[in-house]
């Protein structure tokens, strides 16, 4: 029998518990990798609400949250749950870049950081990231984690059908 860590519970409930209001044609994005000793699952889900009767995230550290509706119109919400040994990591400085795949040279952009955990779940939902606005096509994204080696993920957004 296979062992599952506590962390990729509780990681796999709390994306299933913000996943469930959604749209039924939006897709999750999830990939693993490692940042130096530290091992990442960037998401790449619909926008997430920060506030409000109804809100899925609490912003416990960080940059400021991209709100649902704000002046930036976010439609995704880019993510890293970030462990350890197995454990969830709660606190460190993590660096999310990203760009466009294409030609050599394109610029990497980066991403607030905000701390984060589902609302109403605790600390042991911790992860990293925010909303933002992301066009079809395809991206590379690179995680740091206390100025560790770098995470690569590619991931593809695609058309609304």
């Amino acid at each position: 029998m296979r062992k599952t860590s506590m962390f990729t519970v509780t990681a796999a409930l709390a994306v299933a518990a913000v996943m469930l209001p959604r749209d039924a044609q939006a897709q999750a994005i999830s990939q693993d990798a490692m940042a130096g000793a530290y091992s990442v699952t960037l998401k790449v889900l619909p926008a997430e609400s920060f506030s409000g009767e109804h809100a899925e995230m609490t912003r416990d550290g960080g940059a400021e949250a991209n709100m649902v509706g704000g002046p930036t119109h976010p439609d995704h919400h880019l993510v890293a749950f970030v462990s350890r040994d197995g454990k969830p990591v709660e606190r460190a400085t993590v660096d999310i870049r990203y760009r466009r795949s294409g030609p050599q040279g394109a610029k990497w952009m980066e991403l607030p950081v905000a701390r984060m955990h589902v609302t109403g779940k605790g600390p042991e939902t911790t992860h990293f990231g925010n909303n933002l606005k992301l066009a079809p096509g395809d991206y590379v994204a690179r995680v740091t984690v206390n100025g560790s080696s770098p995470a690569l993920f590619h991931f593809t957004i695609p058309k609304p059908k």
